[in-house]
């Protein structure tokens, strides 16, 4: 009792301070009271309290500044924006490149079919019926011989063209721009192959046919001779004497020199022989029998020269115009005293004109 009295005393010795203790509680009481903020704003602090002390403003925080709830929403809008741009632009580039890829996609396509077309027009082509090849370069084989016997590259294809036209118009306008090709992988090998066939025959038959009119009077030679045997050969008189008689009259046959005869021999049912391969079968027969050449195999190279001599005579004996016949008719009549060498040489080109026309016309030629 005694106690709570003293202290009823102490109370009353210091009323200011009770009253400011409860002017304080009934202000915080009221304010409370009055307006209560919302949980968010009561936890926002407040600016004064946000804002640094001159102290605390000189030096640097150990922790970092929390951030006010606007300046969180704008950053949190920016990087959201910032993400979907990112994303927009990787969407974009996929896009990009799932185009480029299907356009891929579809040429890659159009190449197959483009490949798939021209393998089937391959297979087509490579599988066209052989036998009809095959008659295309026996005809083109044989007409070459009659006209050119040495084609080029162009006469080849040309008269493979022909034949195969002839042959199968329908097939060779599907090559159109493929004929060369074709030509050079199907037919110009075997053509080659069988135009140097026939020619190789030919000209055995040639030799051949030498022997057999001459008979006894020319040794023989083999084809296989060494250039030391076929040298020995031609040095032989009999040989000399065969090559001078080439262009000669048979002595029991007025008709008939050596060189018509062999003609004669090597197309036996042959009645319009070309003109070519006449003097084909001359140079031949000429370069086997003269003792200058110290050859008996043929080739292109050493037939040649020959070859255009003998051709060039032809004019001669088929003229084509007046001027032409004129020229031959000087030929027939030489000057009445020739020197030596120009009475021989013109009767060397007499007996080569003389076994052309006797073949080609069937009556001997007077000169």
């Amino acid at each position: 009792m005694s106690n709570l009295n003293e202290l009823f005393k102490k109370k009353k010795q210091n009323p200011s301070r009770t009253s400011s203790y409860s002017r304080a509680s009934s202000s915080r009481t009221s304010s409370a009271s009055a307006s209560r903020p919302s949980s968010a704003s009561a936890l926002r602090p407040s600016a004064s309290a946000l804002r640094p002390s001159s102290a605390s403003a000189s030096c640097p925080s150990l922790f970092p500044r929390p951030l006010l709830e606007s300046e969180d929403s704008d950053l949190t809008s920016s990087s959201v924006d910032q993400m979907n741009d990112a994303v927009t632009r990787r969407i974009f580039s996929k896009l990009d490149n799932l185009k480029t890829l299907l356009e891929k996609v579809k040429k890659n396509q159009e190449d197959m079919k483009e490949e798939i077309k021209t393998i089937k027009e391959e297979v087509a082509i490579l599988s066209h019926d052989q036998a009809c090849i095959d008659a295309v370069i026996i005809k083109s084989a044989q007409d070459l011989l009659e006209k050119k016997i040495y084609p080029n590259y162009d006469e080849f294809k040309e008269s493979a063209e022909f034949f195969l036209r002839e042959s199968d118009n329908e097939f060779f306008s599907t090559l159109g721009s493929k004929w060369e090709p074709y030509f050079e992988k199907k037919i110009r090998k075997p053509l080659s192959k069988r135009l140097r066939s026939l020619r190789g025959t030919l000209c055995a038959r040639v030799k051949t046919a030498i022997f057999e009119n001459f008979s006894n009077m020319l040794p023989p030679i083999s084809n296989v001779a060494k250039a030391s045997e076929i040298a020995a050969w031609k040095k032989k008189l009999a040989v000399s004497n065969c090559f001078r008689k080439l262009f000669e009259k048979i002595e029991d046959d007025e008709n008939d020199t050596y060189m018509t005869k062999i003609i004669k021999n090597v197309w036996p049912k042959k009645k319009n022989i070309p003109n070519l391969q006449i003097a084909w079968a001359i140079s031949i027969s000429e370069i086997f029998l003269n003792p200058k050449n110290e050859v008996i195999k043929m080739s292109e190279e050493i037939i040649q020269p020959a070859l255009a001599r003998n051709l060039k005579r032809q004019k001669y004996i088929f003229p084509a115009c007046p001027q032409e016949k004129e020229k031959r008719r000087r030929l027939r009549f030489p000057p009445k005293k020739p020197e030596p060498d120009t009475r021989n040489r013109t009767l060397r080109t007499y007996s080569s004109i003389q076994a052309l026309e006797l073949v080609l016309s069937g009556r001997p030629a007077t000169f």
